[in-house]
């Protein structure tokens, strides 16, 4: 009879750590998932915002946020 008792609480046991592995795992993939991603980014040279390389407008080695502030640089150098 105590025989059983012991199967019984090997048995709880088993699956509680079954399912503390497959709760850990699905957290951490949630907390993978959530982290944020790193982008390159690039200063304007007129006004100094920073945005996505991929979002600026490029002139030569210079990056501006818009083509208004390419424009307006550009006045400034004439």
């Amino acid at each position: 009879m105590g025989l059983r008792y012991i199967f019984l609480g090997l048995a709880i046991w088993g699956v509680y750590l079954i399912g503390r592995h497959f709760w850990r795992q699905r957290h951490e993939q949630r907390r993978h998932s959530q982290q944020i991603k790193s982008v390159d980014s690039v200063q304007c040279a007129y006004c100094g915002l920073h945005l996505p390389r991929d979002e600026a407008v490029r002139d030569k080695e210079r990056y501006y946020c818009n083509k208004a502030h390419l424009k307006a640089a550009n006045d400034i150098k004439s």
